[in-house]
């Protein structure tokens, strides 16, 4: 594991928050470490990531279809990273700012549709894939 993603993911965890936070900002982290040694940038340390790194990354996944609101999250966990490591100047930079990104104008109302038919059939088979699993599981112990 790059030593980057190790950093990252241990300033995500000193940061704080309830194990579902935790977890979700070391998988971001995990995610902007892929994408930067997709693009063979070889940082070492955070205190060597600039604004155009995640810009960058921003940009990636806005082309990947994800929605401006989880992106939104996706930056204030990094921002959260950065601030724990102590570029609490950088994570505030008006350069990487939701606005800045492109982001800014992302709404927190939700969607308010409800699941295909096709999609719930999907996630009920793997409902019941799961359950089965467990059950296996839990018979052999």
């Amino acid at each position: 594991m790059p030593r980057l993603t190790q950093r990252m993911e241990k300033l995500a965890l000193l940061a704080g928050g309830s194990f579902k936070t935790i977890h979700d900002r070391i998988r971001i982290a995990g995610r902007l470490s892929q994408h930067l040694h997709k693009l063979n940038i070889q940082i070492k340390d955070i205190q060597h990531l600039k604004s155009s790194h995640i810009e960058s990354y921003i940009s990636a996944r806005l082309d990947s279809d994800i929605t401006p609101r989880t992106l939104q999250n996706e930056m204030a966990a990094l921002r959260s990273i950065l601030a724990q490591a102590g570029r609490e100047k950088f994570a505030h930079s008006e350069r990487i700012s939701n606005k800045a990104l492109g982001l800014g104008n992302a709404s927190r109302a939700g969607t308010h549709k409800a699941l295909t038919q096709d999609r719930w059939q999907v996630t009920e088979t793997v409902i019941s894939t799961l359950h089965k699993q467990c059950d296996m599981t839990l018979l052999y112990l």
